[in-house]
């Protein structure tokens, strides 16, 4: 699944109509190890010597540029994929924002040669850009980043301030009072053990077991997910906070002895990781999904993705990866660090067999098949970073308690009727869930169905096909997801599922549309009869749901009977 080459975008405000993208690199990334600005450009596929003109133009004026700015060992690389490019230079990390400049101006000079247009003059360094280098330029920022690089220390940062060392260890001034290199006591600066987890499902199951079995272990925990951010068991922040902003917050958190980071796609390949190294890095699955963005067509340049983990972990930590994905295996093959590949057939490598992984509350007696997934390489995480016997105890006992795993595989019996909350947002999310509930006895089941809407018609009706591939679905809910529509009209996720149901030959009784997560309960609800199971995958409103849940139990409400008004 591909998207169609990018059109140029005359309304952008970039420099070029070309140019779809710039922006800073805040962390290992997929592009370079360290920190710098990339630029998006549209090619014409049409053209190609015209286009390895520019990239070769581009890399020469950036490398001019650099060299006119003082950066030590800039350098520039490139992603070059159908329809377009990502372009890279590395940079100091107090001239990320005069980096994003360079590329855009480095881009303009290289279209004005192509166009034989380009002057003498454009050859020199503009001196816009100059100015722009010494008002962003802060030397006590870039001495802390050398000092710290050096002692192999993370640093964090954003607009504001500067952290070294993470967690407990950390210390940390705003940008405007950073002292000088020799007035800090680097010895009283360290970094505590930090584990990044990523992969196309899975990762918010693996960063909670991981961090119960941390806390299990006398450790204050901090994780994010994109459910929020948790300090010791309390939620500190609300919303998706799988990106840098998120790992920020718990790594520069005074109290917090571990870090559990979820590293999400988007977030890694628009900003980069928020730290340099980590104790563990884990990838738990890899499958198409996204595809389109950022040039990500096939699943061996998403496996490079979800690699940019490793970068933190390659000199000095691990590398966990779930050994029965043949395209993640095959992306790890040269890998230069420690790997540990795990499998739930051979989880007894990790001090679990698979009759002990059937226990785990959350695999719901072993049907929720990719929990018993998760749950391995959560163990094999907790295993290197050494947390002993009461974290197999920990993750033993995972899904015991109703918000062990807040949104993932929540049941609940209200009336007769056995509900199940999902996140389930993709093809293989939603034959997990329906996979995993098979063996619940149920007269009828139905399930209800959205994504965000940065994914593309194909990847909408992929959603559909599982769902109806199933063979046991009697009620198929369509939902709208207003706050997740990301560039899609109003009505057009619902629209785009419904299309491939009726496609399917799902007959029309068997099909229902929703304005919202909370419409499509409501309908299943109202739908229901005692013995049914509904499976909600909910995006949006899910302690709404929750509560609505509490109230028609607390109500004795009985399936035929009118819900409460909204």
């Amino acid at each position: 699944m591909t998207d169609a080459p990018r059109e140029p975008d005359i309304e952008s405000g970039y420099p070029s109509p070309t140019i779809t993208g710039s922006r800073r690199l805040m962390g290992p990334n997929l592009m370079h190890p360290g920190l710098g600005a990339v630029l998006d450009v549209v090619l014409d596929v049409g053209t190609p010597a015209r286009n390895e003109r520019l990239l070769k133009v581009w890399h020469e004026r950036v490398s001019s540029l650099a060299a006119a700015l003082d950066w030590p060992e800039a350098e520039s690389t490139q992603r070059v994929y159908p329809g377009g490019a990502s372009l890279f230079v590395h940079a100091p990390i107090d001239q990320l924002m005069t980096a994003t400049e360079v590329c855009e101006s480095a881009w303009v000079f290289a279209e004005a040669r192509a166009a034989g247009a380009a002057t003498e003059q454009s050859d020199a360094l503009p001196g816009s850009l100059l100015g722009f280098a010494r008002n962003e330029a802060r030397p006590a920022l870039r001495a802390v980043w050398d000092e710290a690089t050096r002692l192999g220390l993370n640093v964090t940062f954003d607009e504001t301030a500067v952290f070294v060392g993470t967690g407990a260890g950390s210390t940390g001034w705003s940008l405007d009072a950073i002292p000088d290199i020799g007035h800090i006591d680097w010895l009283a600066v360290r970094d505590i053990p930090i584990v990044l987890v990523t992969g196309s499902n899975g990762k918010t199951t693996v960063v909670r077991m991981v961090a119960a079995m941390a806390s299990a272990c006398g450790h204050v925990v901090g994780y994010t997910c994109t459910d929020g951010v948790w300090v010791n068991g309390v939620q500190v922040e609300r919303g998706d906070f799988s990106g840098p902003v998120g790992a920020r917050r718990v790594v520069q958190d005074p109290g917090v002895t571990l870090a559990v980071l979820e590293c999400a796609r988007g977030g890694m390949l628009r900003r980069g990781l928020a730290v340099q190294r980590a104790s563990v890095a884990a990838i738990v699955t890899i499958s198409p999904d996204h595809f389109g963005e950022y040039g990500i067509t096939d699943l061996s340049t998403l496996a490079e993705v979800k690699l940019i983990v490793a970068r933190a972990v390659t000199g000095t930590g691990t590398l966990v990866v779930n050994a029965d994905v043949p395209v993640l295996m095959d992306a790890t093959a040269q890998y230069p660090g420690r790997l540990r590949a795990v499998r739930v057939s051979e989880c007894a490598n990790v001090g679990i067999t698979p009759a002990e992984v059937t226990l785990i509350p959350a695999t719901l007696g072993g049907t929720a098949r990719h929990n018993g997934v998760n749950a391995t390489i959560a163990l094999a995480v907790a295993t290197e970073l050494g947390l002993g016997a009461a974290a197999k105890a920990a993750l033993m006992q995972f899904g015991t308690k109703a918000d062990d795993n807040l949104g993932r595989l929540m049941l609940r019996t209200v009336g007769g009727v056995t509900i199940v909350i999902d996140y389930a947002h993709n093809p293989q999310s939603i034959a997990a869930l329906i996979d995993a509930t098979r063996a619940i006895p149920a007269t009828r089941r139905a399930i209800t169905l959205g994504t965000g809407g940065d994914r593309d018609d194909v990847a909408m009706a992929a959603i559909a096909t599982a769902a109806v591939d199933s063979g046991c679905i009697d009620l198929y809910i369509a939902k709208e997801m207003p706050k997740f529509l990301r560039g899609r009209p109003a009505g057009s996720i619902s629209s785009a599922l419904l299309a491939t149901l009726k496609r399917l030959a799902v007959p029309p009784e068997a099909m229902r549309s929703a304005a919202s997560d909370m419409d499509a309960a409501r309908a299943a609800l109202e739908w229901a009869h005692p013995g049914d199971l509904l499976l909600l995958a909910v995006h949006d409103q899910r302690e709404e749901i929750l509560a609505l849940l509490e109230r028609l139990a607390a109500s004795s409400w009985r399936p035929g009977t009118s819900l409460p008004a909204s």
